[in-house]
C-alpha cells in the first residue's frame, strides 16, 4: 500500500480533531465535512496551507542536501588523485643538490610557481623531456661515473605523467646514441635548470638554508 502524503495525513488528523472519536462513531454513519461550521472549515483550510508550506520546505531541503552530497568528492576520486604521483630516487652529488635547492629559491623569488622543491624538480624534468633528443645532445651535461661515491640518493614525489615523459625521453636519447642512466639523465635536467635559474637571477644564486621550508608562500 502506498504511503500517504504529509498533506493527506495531516488533513486526516485535522478532521479527527473536529469530529467525534472512533468509539463515538460506532454504529453511526461518517460525519460529512459539509456539516462543519464555516469557522471549522476555515480552520482546516488554514492548517492545510501550513502543512503544504512545511511539505514544500522539506522537499526543498531534501533537494539541497542531495545536491551537496553530489558535489562532495568521493573517496574513489581522492584515492585516484593520490595515485597520480610516484617516488623517484636519483643519485646527486652535494654540489648538484645544493645548486638545485638554490635555483628553486631563485626561481620562486623571480616569479616561479613551484612552491615546493619536489615541484621544482618535476618542472626541471618536464622541461628536459620536452626538448628533442638533438636539443638535449646540444646542451649535453651528462656526467660520467665517478671513481668514488661522493653523493647520495635523493627521493622526490613527482607526477606519474612526468615519470612517463622522462622514460620516453631516455628511450629517445638511447635511440639517438646516448645512453644515460636515470640518475645521469635527471642530473642533466637539473643542471640545465640550474643554468637557466642562475642566468635569470643575474648570474648568481642565493645560499639555501640548511633546511628548506615545506612550502613557499608569497
Amino acid at each position: 500500500m502506498a504511503r500517504k502524503s504529509l498533506r493527506d495525513r495531516n488533513t486526516a488528523a485535522i478532521a479527527n480533531e473536529v469530529t467525534p472519536s472512533a468509539d463515538e462513531q460506532r454504529g453511526r454513519p461518517p460525519i460529512d465535512i459539509t456539516n462543519f461550521t464555516d469557522e471549522q472549515r476555515e480552520d482546516i483550510e488554514i492548517r492545510q496551507e501550513h502543512f503544504e508550506a512545511v511539505e514544500r520546505m522539506e522537499q526543498e531541503e531534501a533537494a539541497e542536501a542531495a545536491a551537496r552530497k553530489a558535489e562532495r568528492p568521493s573517496k574513489a576520486r581522492v584515492k585516484t588523485g593520490a595515485e597520480d604521483t610516484a617516488r623517484l630516487g636519483i643519485y646527486l652529488t652535494p654540489v648538484e643538490f645544493d645548486d638545485a635547492r638554490a635555483s628553486y629559491l631563485a626561481d620562486w623569488a623571480n616569479g616561479g610557481d613551484a612552491d615546493t622543491f619536489a615541484r621544482w624538480i618535476a618542472g626541471a624534468l618536464d622541461r628536459h623531456a620536452a626538448r628533442t633528443a638533438k636539443q638535449r645532445a646540444a646542451r649535453d651535461r651528462l656526467r660520467g661515473r665517478s671513481d668514488a661515491r661522493t653523493g647520495s640518493t635523493r627521493s622526490f614525489s613527482i607526477p606519474t605523467s612526468t615519470m612517463q615523459r622522462m622514460r620516453a625521453a631516455i628511450t629517445a636519447d638511447q635511440q639517438a646514441g646516448r645512453w644515460p642512466s636515470d640518475s645521469a639523465w635527471c642530473a642533466e635536467a637539473i643542471a640545465l635548470a640550474v643554468d637557466d635559474a642562475r642566468k635569470a637571477n643575474g648570474g648568481t644564486l642565493p645560499t639555501p638554508p640548511a633546511r628548506l621550508p615545506n612550502r613557499l608562500v608569497r
